[in-house]
């Protein structure tokens, strides 16, 4: 649970510290701010550890304090505990001095710094006895994610599956580079640095590998020429099952940021201007012909639309259609640990409907005997197995060919479900 990490002066803290406020009071999540780029490592590792553990963060306070803290003093509560408790190499005085001192700047009232102070003396003091409090609590506290997910994936996966999964998404990402088919060319010996491992998927070697966690990417030999794409190997299952073949007219109907994209035109090789590649948000479909030219794509087609935007004739309809859908994300927690904080009932019933619209329209779209892998990052089964089974008792024709649902942590990567859809001939 804990991570190694070197103390800084307190304006890290200060930085941690508004970065969290603004996620608690405005969810705002914090790499999507401006001032994220330039953030140290100490506050990136704070900031990620308090999303990570927030559940048990907020019940040691529960623990030190008779009554909760008003909600201005949390932030900087997490960020005295979580440099206490969970990150290792933080010298006791910066953890608490250096966290009052910004505690005061970003605006605690002065009376309430000394209740602080007293919660952070009195962690110090029972470190091992909170510590084995939490892991003696239900999986709820113990691995910090919101009971309502632990019951649902018990009811789904069982216990012992399920505490898998929460083990997993509590464990730091690592970060995977693929080696694209640019690279692949260019290099006889990959150039990568010591201690990365080659991943294995279903037994076999692929083109991705882990990094060092301190590495940069961008230092990979050629990245900068497309000999490497940043992602994490899960992404890959659902462009494999579509198995696109050189000369097949393809859509990739939710494709930014690019990831499934390249692999897509990779596989149509010299014929990729034969691939589609659409998205709604303008923003993203800037980062997607980025991520494109990089990799030397240039040839596809990139549009900033909704699917329902797509117009075809009879004779364009697609051969192979990617849909990547909108989800709740619940298989990528590892990456993303604040995502498990905002899910909501609300939320995932207006997730399954926008889905099952989005298979709606592509259907359309696809040729006689044409292929759809439909796919998400999320396991929920209303998002993944049942939404087939519902979506197909109404399309007689269409049928299942295949289906995978990947649990965050096997295959060590996020999980991620695919599902190939076959339009009857």
């Amino acid at each position: 649970m804990n991570s190694e990490i070197n103390s800084n002066p307190s304006p890290e803290r200060d930085q941690a510290i508004s970065l969290l406020k603004d996620w608690i009071l405005k969810g705002s999540l914090p790499s999507d701010s401006g001032d994220w780029q330039n953030c140290s490592s100490l506050t990136r590792e704070i900031v990620f550890t308090c999303m990570r553990h927030r559940g048990s963060l907020d019940a040691w306070i529960d623990q030190l304090s008779h009554k909760r803290p008003s909600q201005i003093m949390i932030p900087s509560l997490w960020v005295g505990l979580c440099q206490i408790l969970l990150l290792d190499g933080v010298p006791e005085h910066a953890a608490v001095h250096e966290t009052l001192e910004a505690a005061k700047r970003s605006g605690v009232p002065p009376a309430r710094i000394g209740f602080a102070n007293a919660l952070f003396r009195r962690a110090l003091r029972e470190k091992n006895e909170l510590l084995s409090w939490s892991e003696n609590q239900l999986p709820g506290i113990r691995y910090s994610h919101p009971k309502m997910l632990v019951d649902r994936w018990t009811e789904s996966f069982g216990e012992d599956k399920t505490e898998e999964i929460l083990y997993w998404n509590q464990q730091r990402s690592f970060t995977y580079a693929r080696l694209t088919s640019i690279g692949r060319k260019l290099h006889s010996e990959l150039g990568l640095p010591e201690g990365s491992v080659p991943h294995i998927f279903d037994g076999k070697e692929t083109d991705f590998y882990q990094l060092p966690r301190s590495f940069s990417p961008q230092e990979l030999p050629d990245f900068y020429a497309g000999a490497w794409y940043i992602q994490d190997p899960s992404t890959s299952m659902a462009p494999r099952m579509l198995n696109v073949q050189p000369g097949e007219r393809v859509l990739d109907a939710c494709a930014a940021p690019g990831g499934k994209t390249t692999i897509l035109a990779e596989a149509l090789g010299e014929e990729s201007k034969l691939l589609l590649a659409c998205d709604p948000n303008p923003k993203r479909c800037r980062r997607l012909q980025e991520n494109l030219d990089r990799l030397q794509f240039t040839d596809v087609q990139v549009r900033a639309r909704e699917i329902t935007g797509i117009s075809v004739s009879k004779d364009g309809l697609f051969d192979a259609i990617l849909l990547d859908v909108p989800c709740s994300n619940t298989g990528v927690y590892q990456r993303r640990p604040d995502a498990k904080w905002s899910f909501r009932r609300k939320l995932l019933t207006g997730l399954i409907q926008l889905q099952y619209q989005i298979l709606q329209d592509a259907i359309a779209l696809l040729k006689p005997g044409g292929r759809l892998v439909y796919s998400t990052c999320s396991i929920e089964v209303e998002e993944t197995t049942r939404q087939m089974e519902n979506w197909l008792g109404q399309h007689p024709e269409c049928h299942l060919e295949s289906q995978r649902l990947l649990l965050p942590g096997e295959e060590k990567c996020d999980g991620a479900f695919a599902a190939l859809i076959r339009k009857n001939a």
